[in-house]
Order: structure tokens, then sequence, then C-alpha cells
């Protein structure tokens, strides 16, 4: 049944049992309005399912006995309720109710029925947040962790909260203009009606309202690439040197092997994925580059003798500067895969540097914000590597203090022998 409800229903239980949203996520069938409703509903129930929780909690008198069906009806209805206006609160009790008698029966479509309609009784009461505990306060409130909350209350003190408000602002799309200026790829997109704005750095490009991007003449002749402003700040690291040979470790998807094959004479993409370098070189032949070379390789592994003037580590991480994209994050990611993820990027760095020439460049960052997934490991690689220094100080993205995905970055710079 291609209804919005049923789509955003039938996505959250892909999540809630390891999916990804935009993985799971499959409009098709559906018209434009649908499809944005469900997808609303989709990512605000996930972005705010600790707050739901707490809602429900208030309402069910054994909510750990309570059946997953019923919980994501529940969770869904309240998000509605709460966070859209667009949707009156009885047509989401009915819609609500009529999907709880089909999937489930009608026992459960009682239940739901009588918690959302003491809801509506309650009203803006039954979503106030009463927890005089700080830590737990802001876990609730933005549906973190508590784990999480304690340890960005360590990193970031006074700013943890506007760190945590920021997750849930829409994360842009962004542009990198290939083989055209900024200038021109925004007048070329204004021309067919976009809205464009410049941000750093500077060759980035925002589109605010991108939808109908991919089937421009500039997204199918090779003009634009999607990424982040963090994570293209990461090549810029390094110094440029057209006659330089340069590797990528964790290349897939490319977009940061797309911009060393600007700055240097050729660049070898490694990734473990086969699958992810087929989409890898998809996008190669899409934006034309000659001076790639793929690969199959588990970066965990040694390398070949080959040597390098242009090293890139874009570790595995977290991905917890992603959670603007992917709330889901929050909820799957521990303390304990920090520290078991530090271990794999430590090795990675280390078999990198060994295929690194002496004078040369090695770039290492993640798109997580965690000091052990990043100041952490190359601590470690440099109290091992004295001939090695930092060729300046690290650079960390945040989301509320610059816009952008949270990223991490540094370049080490080998000593000539």
């Amino acid at each position: 049944m291609r209804n919005p409800r049923f789509l955003a229903l039938t996505t959250l239980e892909k999540v809630e049992n390891g999916a990804f949203i935009q993985d799971a996520f499959d409009p098709k069938g559906l018209k434009e309005a649908d499809r944005n409703l469900a997808e609303t509903i989709v990512y605000g129930t996930v972005q705010n399912k600790l707050f739901l929780d707490y809602v429900i909690h208030r309402f069910v008198k054994k909510p750990e006995n309570l059946d997953q069906n019923i919980r994501q009806f529940l969770r869904m209805a309240l998000y509605q309720m709460h966070f859209l206006d667009r949707v009156p609160d009885h047509a989401v009790v009915n819609e609500t109710v009529k999907m709880a008698k089909i999937i489930s029966n009608v026992g459960a479509s009682g239940l739901v029925n009588g918690v959302l309609r003491q809801v509506i009784r309650e009203g803006d009461e039954a979503f106030k947040v009463h927890v005089d505990d700080e830590v737990r306060r802001l876990a609730v409130t933005y549906s973190f962790p508590e784990e999480w909350v304690r340890y960005f209350q360590r990193l970031l003190k006074d700013e943890t909260e506007e760190f945590l408000k920021s997750t849930f602002d829409p994360a842009p799309l962004t542009l990198r203009p290939v083989s055209v200026s900024a200038e021109a790829l925004i007048g070329e997109l204004e021309d067919e009606g976009f809205t464009c704005e410049r941000t750093k750095p500077k060759s980035a490009v925002v589109v605010k309202h991108p939808r109908g991007l991919f089937e421009t003449e500039a997204y199918k002749e090779g003009r634009f690439y999607v990424q982040d402003a963090a994570s293209q700040a990461v090549v810029s690291l390094f110094t440029p040197d057209k006659e330089a040979q340069a590797m990528d470790l964790c290349a897939a998807p490319g977009g940061k092997s797309f911009q060393m094959a600007e700055q240097f004479a050729h660049v070898d993409a490694f990734d473990a994925s086969a699958e992810r370098l087929v989409r890898m070189e998809e996008n190669i032949r899409r934006l034309g580059y000659k001076n790639i070379t793929t690969a199959v390789r588990d970066g965990k592994t040694p390398l070949p003798k080959k040597k390098y003037d242009r090293i890139l580590v874009d570790a595995p991480c977290t991905g917890l500067g992603l959670i603007r994209r992917k709330p889901e994050i929050k909820y799957r990611v521990g303390y304990d895969d920090v520290l078991q993820l530090a271990r794999v990027q430590r090795l990675l760095l280390e078999n990198a540097y060994d295929a690194l020439n002496d004078g040369g460049e090695l770039v290492y960052s993640t798109c997580s914000v965690t000091v052990e997934e990043n100041e952490g490991v190359l601590h470690s690689f440099l109290s091992d590597h004295p001939e090695c220094r930092l060729k300046e100080k690290g650079t960390r993205y945040w989301p509320h203090r610059h816009g952008t995905d949270g990223f991490t970055m540094a370049c080490i710079v080998r000593k000539d022998a």
C-alpha cells in the first residue's frame, strides 16, 4: 500500500533492525507531497526517538512490555502531533488507529487510540520534560544517550546544548564545482531555477532547494560533485604538486580522490569495498578524470612496495559528525566502539605511512569529533615517529560552529632523509 504513513512505518521498522534511513527509504510510487511527508516523519521520529519514548512511558502503564509495532505507531503519531503543524491531531489519531487495526489487531488499535486521546487532552503539558538532572534533561530533550551527553559535556563544556541542538538542523546540500568556476556553476543552476549561495571553502556552493538537481545537464556532464564543505577542506591541507604521486587509502565514495586528482599527477584510490568502488568509478567517468586508478585493497593489511608523495587516510570512524544526516548513528555507537575504531585507525595510519616518501605529506581525517579517534590516534603515531611533525595544528569542524558536518583533519609531514 503506497501510503506515506505506511512507508514511514516500514522504513522505521527496517531502521530499528539496523538499516540506515537512506538505504531503507524507498518512496517509489508516491506523489512528491506524500514522499516529503513520509521522509519528514521518518527522520523526525528517529531524531527524537528517546524524547518520544519519554512521552510514551508517561501514558503507558508497562512500557517495557509494549510491542515494537505499537511503539512505532505511537512514536510516529506523537512526532506528528508535537512537531508538524500541517496535520491536525485528530487526523493523526485516525490514520494511526487505522494502521494499527490493519497491521496489528483491534486490541492494539484500542491502546493506540487511548494513549493518543489522552495526550490530546493534556495538550502541550504532555510533551514537557520534567527532569531535574541536567544530563538526563539533555538526553531526553535532544534524544542522545546519556553516555554521549556526558562525553560532550567534558569536551564542549558550555557549548554542549548548542551542539546537541544543532544535530537537528537540516544538513545543507553542498556542491564542489568540477572543471568550472563556482560563479559559472551558480549562474548555470540559477538559470534553471535553483537558488544557490557561496560558502567556505570558497569553491563550495550550497543549493537551497535541490529537487531536480540530478536531472540537470550540469550534473550529467560532470560539472559538480556533492560534497559537504568540511569534507572539501580535507584535501586543501596538502601542498599542491602536479608531479606528485598520490594514494587515497579509504577512497570510496571518492570525493577527496577527485580533488586529489586535480592537484597531483596520479591518484591510486584504494578501498576495501568492491561495491563502493563500482559507484566511485561511475563518478570518475561522469566527472571525466583520467588520472585515477581504483583497486580493492584492505588498508589494514600491508600495502605494496610503491612509494607516494601524498597520502590520504580518511579513516572509517564512528560517524558522530554526521548525525544531522544519519541520526540513527547516535543510538548505535558507544564509547567502546570509539576505542575499537581508534585501534583500526592507528593501524591504517601506520600502513599508509610505510608507503610515504621522505619529505612527503600524509593527511589523516575522520567524520567524527571524538578525541580518541583523532588527537589520540595522531598523538600515538607521532610518539612512535619522531621523524614526523604536524604541518600545522589540526582542524575540527562542528555543525554548531561552522554549519558543516563534524570533521577532524591534520597533515603529517615526513622529514627528508
